[in-house]
């Protein structure tokens, strides 16, 4: 054993494995570091790992075979037998002691990395940790991707868009099959994850991409089917045809009809259903004009803009029911965006005037209907004014019946029946609205406040960051007491900093402590924001309301702006102890409703028309 060991030194073996261990793990330490900011792919590490683990049984019969000498490499000269076995000298065992130390490093690193990757989330990871895992992905379901625009031009995406999403709407009503979203799919425009990445995303087996063209009169259309999970094409066409309104939907039909038959098998039918595209006008510009239109509204960006588009579509084809009801809605809007100078009692006008004109058309709107009922809504706290509540919910819930996936009518439902304490029903019906369109931002924020209103703080929180993490909740509207009840103090500061809330405001930190008490009254702080607001009017009333109300004697300020929130802050026990609380239920023909309908859990009558709230 002394002379093996006498022999590794003279030929200097454990000098170069010391060296090399020591030179090996720097330079894994530096692949390690530069992998995640060179963005390098993840086989980078191992490829490291198994090159320098080849190549050190290499070093050390290189090490054995040669020595390095003033003339060069050359084969190392056998041992002198005669000569007695080379002791270890404090270099040679400095050498020993430092080779046993790079390789306890290097196993206490595997051993720590194994742990990690066994151990429960950090408190960092709490978040990650209370996401629900990913649902199981069923066969029959589908993405619509929006379609490409490989005009010369460049300039018709929103008409590619129009297509997909005429698509997807056929798509929608075949029995069986689980269509994604069109936010949730169309939020993958243009990214680089393959396919099979975009699919196990969206939780869909299958997904449908394609492109259009649009060359002066004629049209190309291609489409492809493909199976995410192998990545294998099902189905594949190209469709070229004439820029008519008759081609177009003739081409949506095919394309759907093609869609349902190459996926007959996963959909278990005998035979595959024949599906009718219905041509909702015979104007290829009118119908240009609306597909653009529908793209910005559903953004809601630039709705002054939308507002001329659809005006003139309907100028073109007067009979064009679709345009006239998302006129009426855009119209609506107005007010609460800002984007038109017309007053309140115009924009009421106008909104009732284009809606109805959309039933004429079409009885079963569900748009329009839903319009109307939430012009009712809005007339009652408004101005304020006796409302039939019976009548707009009947009307609000028929609009969801005609289309269970109409984001807009679930949304505004839930508005309803909020302002006559339904919560439980309203909170349903905004699940059922996120349900089918996730990234609903309307949705999103009115769920969190929903259940802040029922004392499901935990939940709320939770709800308030999946809305953050996909990118459907604005600042402005996000529940400060909530954040401040619940130590969420990052986040609290973010929202009240939006720019029509409080920026430029120096109380935050004041506001935080004093909104975290439920109980507490700051009337001094109150004033100070109130003094805030008169320096800048441009901040939004119902933002500032929000702040008050918690702070202030009788809320007055919350219930002149935000009547269709009334029952989300009720859960402040001197709201309803208000003037102002009683004066709402009885002017607004809430308690009338009560009266007919019966009361929610919180409140009670007394006497013959009177009533009281815990």
């Amino acid at each position: 054993m002394n002379r093996l060991i006498g022999e590794l030194l003279r030929r200097h073996v454990l000098r170069v494995a010391a060296a090399y261990l020591i030179t090996g793990w720097l330079i894994m330490q530096i692949v390690s570091v530069m992998t995640p900011a060179l963005n390098l792919p993840d086989w980078v590490d191992g490829f490291f790992a198994v090159l320098l683990i080849a190549g050190f049984p290499l070093a050390l019969l290189l090490a054995w075979a040669f020595e390095l000498t003033p003339e060069g490499v050359r084969l190392t000269a056998a041992a002198d037998e005669s000569e007695a076995p080379r002791a270890l000298v404090k270099a040679d065992i400095a050498i020993i002691g430092l080779l046993v130390l790079v390789l306890g490093v290097v196993g206490f690193q595997i051993l720590t990395r194994g742990m990690a990757a066994t151990a429960e989330p950090a408190p960092a990871a709490e978040f990650a940790s209370t996401t629900p895992a990913a649902p199981v992905i069923s066969d029959a379901s589908i993405a619509v991707l929006p379609f490409a625009d490989l005009s010369q031009a460049g300039d018709q995406q929103y008409f590619s868009d129009g297509i997909s999403e005429e698509i997807l709407n056929v798509l929608v009503r075949v029995q069986g099959l689980d269509v994604a979203s069109r936010t949730s799919a169309f939020q993958f425009r243009g990214d680089a994850l393959g396919i099979p990445q975009i699919a196990q995303r969206l939780g869909v087996r299958h997904v449908l991409e394609g492109s259009v063209r649009k060359d002066g009169e004629t049209i190309r259309i291609t489409a492809q089917l493909i199976d995410a999970r192998d990545d294998r094409h099902l189905w594949s066409q190209t469709y070229d045809r004439p820029f008519t309104t008759g081609a177009l939907f003739a081409v949506q039909d095919e394309i759907a009809n093609a869609i349902v038959t190459a996926l007959r098998d996963v959909l278990d039918l005998a035979e595959a259903p024949a599906i009718a595209v219905e041509a909702v006008t015979d104007n290829v510009d009118a119908y240009s004009l609306y597909l653009e239109a529908r793209t910005l509204f559903q953004a809601r960006t630039r709705l002054d803009y939308v507002e001329q588009l659809l005006k003139r579509a309907v100028e073109i084809d007067p009979e064009f029911s679709q345009a006239w009801e998302m006129r009426a809605a855009v119209v609506s809007l107005a007010v609460e965006y800002g984007f038109s100078a017309l007053s309140p009692d115009e924009v009421a006008r106008q909104t009732e005037d284009f809606a109805q004109r959309a039933l004429d058309l079409n009885p079963d709107s569900s748009m329009a209907l839903a319009v109307l009922a939430k012009l009712a809504m809005t007339r009652s706290s408004d101005m304020p004014m006796r409302a039939d509540w019976s009548d707009i919910l009947e009307q609000s819930a028929r609009a969801v019946e005609l289309d269970p996936r109409n984001a807009s009518a679930l949304n505004w439902h839930g508005l309803a029946l909020t302002s006559v304490g339904q919560l439980d029903a309203a909170l349903a019906s905004f699940e059922a609205c996120l349900r089918a369109e996730p990234t609903y931002r309307p949705c999103r924020e009115n769920q969190v406040e929903t259940l802040t209103a029922l004392g499901r703080d935990t939940d709320a929180i939770q709800a308030l960051r999946q809305a953050l993490e996909v990118g459907a909740m604005s600042p402005e509207y996000t529940n400060l007491t909530l954040l401040a009840r619940n130590g969420e103090r990052d986040q609290f500061l973010w929202s009240a900093n939006a720019s029509n809330r409080l920026l430029g405001w120096s109380g935050h930190a004041e506001l935080y402590e004093a909104l975290g008490h439920a109980d507490r009254r700051d009337e001094a702080l109150a004033e100070r924001i109130r003094q805030f607001y008169a320096r800048n009017p441009d901040r939004h009333p119902a933002a500032i309301a929000a702040v008050l109300g918690p702070l202030s004697g009788d809320g007055e300020e919350i219930y002149r702006t935000r009547m269709s929130w009334l029952f989300y802050d009720l859960h402040y026990p001197r709201y309803r102890a208000s003037a102002w609380f009683r004066t709402w239920i009885r002017e607004t023909g809430i308690l009338a409703y009560w009266q007919s309908e019966g009361f929610p859990d919180i409140c009670r009558p007394v006497g013959d028309d009177d009533f009281e709230c815990d």
